[in-house]
Protein backbone atom coordinates (compact mmCIF):
# COMPACT_ATOMS: atom_id res chain seq x y z
CA UNK A 1 0.00 0.00 0.00
CA UNK A 2 1.29 3.44 -0.92
CA UNK A 3 1.71 5.95 1.93
CA UNK A 4 -0.57 8.97 1.81
CA UNK A 5 1.24 12.25 1.33
CA UNK A 6 0.41 14.70 4.13
CA UNK A 7 1.20 18.42 3.82
CA UNK A 8 1.86 20.88 6.67
CA UNK A 9 2.91 24.51 6.85
CA UNK A 10 6.64 24.94 7.45
CA UNK A 11 7.23 26.86 10.72
CA UNK A 12 8.20 30.43 9.86
CA UNK A 13 6.65 30.12 6.39
CA UNK A 14 2.99 29.56 7.37
CA UNK A 15 0.57 30.28 4.54
CA UNK A 16 3.44 30.42 2.02
CA UNK A 17 5.26 27.07 1.95
CA UNK A 18 4.46 23.51 3.02
CA UNK A 19 6.42 20.31 3.53
CA UNK A 20 5.12 16.80 2.91
CA UNK A 21 5.74 13.47 4.62
CA UNK A 22 7.09 12.21 1.27
CA UNK A 23 9.93 14.76 1.28
CA UNK A 24 8.49 17.40 -1.04
CA UNK A 25 8.23 21.18 -0.59
CA UNK A 26 5.55 23.32 -2.25
CA UNK A 27 4.44 26.90 -2.35
CA UNK A 28 0.84 27.62 -1.38
CA UNK A 29 -1.61 29.45 -3.65
CA UNK A 30 -2.01 32.92 -2.15
CA UNK A 31 -2.83 36.52 -2.95
CA UNK A 32 -0.16 39.19 -2.74
CA UNK A 33 -0.88 42.90 -2.47
CA UNK A 34 1.45 45.38 -4.10
CA UNK A 35 1.74 48.70 -5.89
CA UNK A 36 2.47 49.30 -9.54
CA UNK A 37 5.16 51.73 -10.66
CA UNK A 38 2.64 54.56 -10.85
CA UNK A 39 1.47 53.82 -7.29
CA UNK A 40 -1.79 52.05 -8.11
CA UNK A 41 -2.49 49.23 -5.62
CA UNK A 42 -3.11 45.74 -6.97
CA UNK A 43 -3.61 42.18 -5.78
CA UNK A 44 -2.19 39.26 -7.72
CA UNK A 45 -2.69 35.55 -7.33
CA UNK A 46 0.41 33.36 -6.90
CA UNK A 47 -0.38 29.80 -7.91
CA UNK A 48 1.19 27.18 -5.65
CA UNK A 49 3.61 24.68 -7.17
CA UNK A 50 5.79 21.83 -5.96
CA UNK A 51 9.36 23.13 -5.85
CA UNK A 52 12.13 21.33 -7.71
CA UNK A 53 15.12 20.84 -5.41
CA UNK A 54 18.65 21.45 -6.59
CA UNK A 55 21.95 20.12 -5.26
CA UNK A 56 23.80 22.92 -3.54
CA UNK A 57 26.40 21.12 -1.46
CA UNK A 58 29.07 18.46 -1.92
CA UNK A 59 27.41 16.10 0.54
CA UNK A 60 24.53 15.53 -1.88
CA UNK A 61 21.80 17.17 0.20
CA UNK A 62 19.15 18.94 -1.86
CA UNK A 63 17.90 22.48 -1.28
CA UNK A 64 15.04 24.73 -2.33
CA UNK A 65 14.70 28.50 -2.50
CA UNK A 66 11.85 29.83 -0.33
CA UNK A 67 11.06 33.33 -1.56
CA UNK A 68 12.95 35.83 -3.63
CA UNK A 69 16.46 36.96 -2.82
CA UNK A 70 17.02 34.20 -0.26
CA UNK A 71 19.56 31.43 -0.01
CA UNK A 72 18.69 27.77 -0.37
CA UNK A 73 17.22 25.82 2.54
CA UNK A 74 18.07 22.15 2.86
CA UNK A 75 14.98 20.02 2.28
CA UNK A 76 15.75 17.44 4.99
CA UNK A 77 15.97 20.21 7.60
CA UNK A 78 12.66 21.73 6.50
CA UNK A 79 10.89 18.34 6.66
CA UNK A 80 12.35 17.60 10.10
CA UNK A 81 11.45 21.05 11.43
CA UNK A 82 7.88 20.69 10.18
CA UNK A 83 7.20 17.19 11.52
CA UNK A 84 9.79 16.52 14.26
CA UNK A 85 10.07 20.04 15.70
CA UNK A 86 13.15 22.11 16.46
CA UNK A 87 16.53 20.38 16.38
CA UNK A 88 17.59 19.46 19.94
CA UNK A 89 20.89 20.97 21.03
CA UNK A 90 23.87 18.88 19.95
CA UNK A 91 21.82 16.94 17.40
CA UNK A 92 21.40 17.08 13.64
CA UNK A 93 19.03 15.62 11.06
CA UNK A 94 19.98 12.08 10.06
CA UNK A 95 18.93 9.98 7.08
CA UNK A 96 18.25 6.43 8.29
CA UNK A 97 19.42 4.91 5.01
CA UNK A 98 22.38 7.28 4.59
CA UNK A 99 20.99 8.68 1.31
CA UNK A 100 21.02 12.51 1.50
CA UNK A 101 18.46 12.79 -1.31
CA UNK A 102 15.83 10.60 0.43
CA UNK A 103 13.93 13.19 2.46
CA UNK A 104 10.80 11.19 3.33
CA UNK A 105 9.74 11.68 6.94
CA UNK A 106 10.07 7.94 7.64
CA UNK A 107 13.78 8.23 6.70
CA UNK A 108 14.60 11.20 8.96
CA UNK A 109 15.43 11.43 12.66
CA UNK A 110 17.48 13.54 15.04
CA UNK A 111 20.79 12.15 16.27
CA UNK A 112 24.42 12.94 16.96
CA UNK A 113 27.14 13.65 14.43
CA UNK A 114 28.71 10.26 15.16
CA UNK A 115 25.41 8.47 14.47
CA UNK A 116 25.15 10.41 11.21
CA UNK A 117 28.61 9.32 10.08
CA UNK A 118 27.96 5.69 11.05
CA UNK A 119 24.67 5.68 9.08
CA UNK A 120 26.56 6.75 5.97
CA UNK A 121 29.17 4.01 6.41
CA UNK A 122 26.51 1.36 7.11
CA UNK A 123 24.92 2.30 3.79
CA UNK A 124 28.27 1.67 2.09
CA UNK A 125 28.80 5.31 1.18
CA UNK A 126 31.67 7.66 1.88
CA UNK A 127 31.57 10.37 4.51
CA UNK A 128 34.70 12.00 3.26
CA UNK A 129 37.43 10.76 0.89
CA UNK A 130 37.57 7.33 2.57
CA UNK A 131 35.16 4.59 3.54
CA UNK A 132 35.79 1.86 6.11
CA UNK A 133 37.24 -0.57 3.53
CA UNK A 134 39.72 2.11 2.42
CA UNK A 135 40.83 2.64 6.03
CA UNK A 136 41.42 -1.10 6.52
CA UNK A 137 43.44 -1.14 3.30
CA UNK A 138 45.55 1.83 4.45
CA UNK A 139 46.19 0.15 7.80
CA UNK A 140 47.30 -3.01 5.97
CA UNK A 141 49.75 -1.06 3.84
CA UNK A 142 51.08 0.75 6.93
CA UNK A 143 51.62 -2.58 8.73
CA UNK A 144 53.48 -3.84 5.65
CA UNK A 145 55.86 -0.87 6.02
CA UNK A 146 54.74 1.29 3.10
CA UNK A 147 55.21 5.05 3.36
CA UNK A 148 52.30 7.45 3.59
CA UNK A 149 53.30 9.07 0.30
CA UNK A 150 53.32 5.71 -1.52
CA UNK A 151 49.90 4.79 -0.08
CA UNK A 152 48.50 8.19 -1.04
CA UNK A 153 49.71 7.79 -4.64
CA UNK A 154 48.40 4.23 -4.88
CA UNK A 155 44.95 5.13 -3.52
CA UNK A 156 44.77 8.55 -5.21
CA UNK A 157 44.19 10.44 -1.96
CA UNK A 158 46.14 13.11 -0.12
CA UNK A 159 48.99 12.29 2.23
CA UNK A 160 47.08 14.09 4.98
CA UNK A 161 44.25 11.52 4.67
CA UNK A 162 46.76 8.71 5.17
CA UNK A 163 48.35 10.57 8.08
CA UNK A 164 44.97 11.13 9.74
CA UNK A 165 44.27 7.38 9.64
CA UNK A 166 47.80 6.54 10.82
CA UNK A 167 47.70 8.89 13.82
CA UNK A 168 44.09 8.09 14.74
CA UNK A 169 42.73 11.60 14.05
CA UNK A 170 40.07 9.91 11.90
CA UNK A 171 38.50 6.47 12.14
CA UNK A 172 39.93 5.71 15.59
CA UNK A 173 36.51 4.23 16.39
CA UNK A 174 37.01 1.60 13.66
CA UNK A 175 38.62 -1.59 15.07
Amino acid sequence: MKDKEIWRDIPGYEGRYQASTMGHIRSVTRYIAGRSRNGTPFVRKCIGVTLQPGRYCKSGHVSVILGRRTSGKQVHRLIALTYLGDVPEGKEVLHNNGDPTDNRLCNLRYGTRTENILDVYRAGRRWRALNTDDVQEIRGYLLAGETGAAIARRMRISQSCVSAVKTGRTFKWLP
